[in-house]
């Protein structure tokens, strides 16, 4: 015969007088009859868990029982879970109700990890070669950073009226990097010299002040 949780009320309110004298009492929990044993369960006991008798098992502990009106302790075991993976979740006695509720231990199965975020890699750096392109206008903005400066190699000068012109990057609908190069001053004379262009952040754009000679 299939009890209704009305049915369960009614048995354990039948029964609730002459359990009482034992030290026993019933509630409701969630429509189910919750035993609450007015003694407190003794600490519990050192074990020593035996091997595993294969992979994949899992150790339940052994934990005190309340048994013909009397503490009983019920002795750990080893025990394979139906479902792979799932981990098993102790029961424990809990003060409530004026006394002490058994909660049934379960197995619970760990959610699964997060996925891992693979980022893109950066495009990569192409390295112009050849000679330089066409001055970059002062006015000419970008929105994205430029990258770090290169660092590059300075060769022997071809002679001694030559300037090096260090290497910039390029915003060529990407960033594109231009190697450094030697050139000789437009109107050599003694202490002349080249001022290297330079990136700005201005009003939240990257501006191209372009270099000159002096």
């Amino acid at each position: 015969m299939k009890l209704t949780p009305l049915s369960l009320l009614a048995l354990a309110c039948a029964a609730a007088p002459a359990a009482s004298w034992a030290g026993v009492e019933f509630g409701i929990n969630i429509g189910v009859p919750e035993v609450v044993i007015q003694s407190q369960p003794p600490p519990e006991r050192g074990e020593v868990i035996p091997p595993q008798p294969g992979p994949g098992y899992v150790y339940i502990r052994g934990h005190w029982a309340w048994r013909h009106e009397r503490w009983e302790w019920i002795r750990g075991r080893w025990e394979y879970p139906q479902q792979p993976g799932a981990v098993w979740v102790p029961g424990a006695w809990v003060a409530r109700g004026g006394g002490w509720v058994w909660v049934e231990g379960h197995y619970q199965v760990p959610p699964p990890p997060p996925p891992v975020v693979v980022q893109a890699a950066p495009p990569p750096v192409v390295v112009q070669a050849g000679p330089p392109p066409p001055p970059v206008a002062e006015t000419f903005q970008v929105e994205v950073e430029p990258p770090a400066p290169v660092v590059e190699a300075v060769p022997v000068a071809p002679g001694p009226d030559f300037f090096w012109i260090g290497g910039r990057w390029s915003w060529q609908g990407r960033w594109v990097w231009v190697r450094g190069h030697f050139e000789r001053h437009p109107h050599w004379h003694p202490g002349g010299y080249w001022e290297a262009g330079h990136w700005d952040r201005e009003h939240g754009h990257f501006v191209w002040h372009e270099g000159r000679w002096h």
